[in-house]
């Protein structure tokens, strides 16, 4: 169990949505001194990453709460937002649409490890991948052809490159498994979760994928969760909750 966390993603907008209601819901269930951090480029994948880290580009709007509210800071190096604080967790991702293609993680998910690795101030970090979920079944999200414009297909191929590219990797100690979450949440919901075909709603989708964070990171019990976000409708709680716990207990 962690109670107290610091946790900066290398990310993009998918970690903008499943980070939003984060801080809330951690406070909620227990969890003290927290600090988030969101280092953004939209659409950013693991290759750009990797270019604005071994060329020390400041590319990033860096957004950070330590208080339940984000601030944001242009212009932010991802070097300076390691070594910023000491961070208990750094996940790491993949965009969206090159998400299902496992030719596309390497080499630079595993020079993005040992760069964490080399920087981070906390011996004691782990690393996390985020898992990410496939579009809305009438999306038109440019890369949504490569997957046949076919959400089961692009889900299928998110979770074999998840094995094949990310749980090969000793140093990745923790998934976040909301791409999970939130497919089994869309067979109680329906295909409603993103707001334009792939990012999420608001505030559901989002809430979705912030408990799946909150309980791959802290430990806590999310099934005590009573925190709810504006607009949020209260009787739906019991399917998230069950959508979670189903992507926890799914065999990857």
């Amino acid at each position: 169990m962690t109670k107290s966390f610091k946790v900066l993603s290398v990310g993009n907008s998918f970690s903008s949505d499943g980070m939003e209601y984060l801080y809330q819901i951690s406070e909620n269930l227990g969890a003290e001194n927290i600090i988030l951090g969101n280092l953004y480029i939209a659409g950013c994948s693991l290759e750009k990453h990797w270019h604005c880290a071994e060329n020390y580009i400041s590319g990033y709007i860096y957004y950070k709460n330590n208080n339940g509210i984000w601030k944001e800071t242009p212009d932010f190096k991802s070097l300076d937002a390691i070594r910023e604080e000491k961070w208990d967790f750094i996940t790491l991702q993949q965009g969206s649409g090159p998400s299902g293609k496992p030719e596309t993680y390497e080499p630079y998910l595993s020079n993005l490890i040992e760069y964490v690795k080399n920087n981070t101030t906390n011996p004691e970090l782990k690393l996390v991948w985020l898992n990410t979920w496939a579009y809305q079944a009438d999306g038109t999200h440019t890369a949504f052809p490569d997957y046949n414009n076919d959400q089961m297909t692009m889900y299928d191929t998110i979770l074999n490159a998840l094995r094949s590219e990310v749980m090969t990797k000793e140093d990745i100690s923790i998934i976040i498994p909301a791409g999970i979450a939130i497919q089994y949440a869309r067979k109680d919901f329906g295909d409603v979760l993103t707001r334009d075909g792939y990012h999420l709603s608001i505030p559901l989708g989002r809430y979705i994928a912030a408990l799946t964070w909150a309980a791959a990171l802290t430990g806590l019990d999310y099934t005590k969760i009573t925190y709810i976000p504006e607009d949020f409708v209260g009787k739906n709680l019991p399917l998230v909750i069950k959508a979670v716990r189903k992507a926890f207990e799914i065999k990857l």
